[in-house]
């Protein structure tokens, strides 16, 4: 099985807006990727984002943005041909 995984990885206090994009994903596309929060001292608002990982391929994709379809966008091309996109827009 060819496992795609969406890790958000934010500031230990938080970042509302990442949040609500990362539980909108997760709730549009839980039958298509496992979804991870990263919670961390080290991370900042310079470095905050969305890590998307594909088992079958060795490249990845990064994006930092709180636009629900550009993150789905960017778990489409990471997982070209095997990724459903079902939101509108971005």
């Amino acid at each position: 099985m060819q496992t795609l995984r969406v890790t958000l990885n934010v500031p230990a206090d938080g970042m509302r807006a990442a949040r609500e994009t990362f539980e909108e994903l997760a709730a549009v596309h839980s039958d298509q990727a496992i979804f991870q929060v990263n919670r961390s001292r080290y991370v900042d608002a310079d470095t905050w984002g969305f890590r998307i990982d594909h088992s079958a391929k060795r490249d990845d994709g990064f994006v930092r943005s709180t636009s629900p379809a550009t993150v789905e966008r960017t778990m489409a091309e990471v997982a070209f041909g095997s990724f459903e996109r079902r939101l509108d827009g971005g």
